[in-house]
């Protein structure tokens, strides 16, 4: 319950940060906030990241129905006790949803608005900054924790089978 409150209070905060983007910086104008560094852009990304299948409304509503389906399977059926894994698991569903709610109720723009002045990277949301931290965190619990959980796992469905057969 806790990664889903948790969800929502992200999705909150990026629908905020979207709203006081719209009404307070208009379309394709910039705010300067660290100079050299970091700046608020607001722009409309009809695609992916970097602007990629530019205009693929359907696709990506599409999409991120199946991801959000999926991943919602994996919050009420899979869940572990590895905290890494649960948190990665809300920070890509919030993303998800965050840019889902954008692509249905603003024209299939999702609103951008966080700039990097220092290289030249696209201008990104809130969200996107939820699935890409989700994401690493994904490969870091892949990497460090899945073996551990699966034999763990294992080890706890033997004590259970051995408990059954023994009663």
């Amino acid at each position: 319950m806790l990664y889903v409150i948790l969800s929502a209070a992200l999705v909150l905060i990026d629908q905020i940060t979207k709203i006081l983007t719209v009404k307070n910086i208009p379309f394709e104008d910039s705010i300067n906030v660290i100079s050299g560094v970091l700046s608020l852009t607001y722009i409309k990304n009809t695609g992916a990241a970097w602007g990629i299948f530019a205009g693929a409304r359907y696709f990506f509503i599409i999409f991120t129905a199946v991801v959000l389906v999926v991943l919602s399977y994996i919050i009420i059926k899979k869940r572990t006790s590895n905290k890494i894994f649960n948190f990665s698991i809300s920070l890509i569903y919030a993303g998800a949803i965050g840019n889902f709610i954008d692509r249905i109720f603003r024209n299939g723009g999702v609103v951008d608005m966080i700039k990097l002045d220092f290289i030249n990277y696209p201008v990104f949301n809130f969200a996107d900054c939820c699935v890409v931290v989700g994401a690493i965190l994904i490969c870091i619990y892949i990497i460090f924790f899945y073996d551990k959980d699966k034999s763990k796992a294992g080890e706890d469905r033997l004590k259970t089978d051995g408990e059954q057969d023994n009663g």
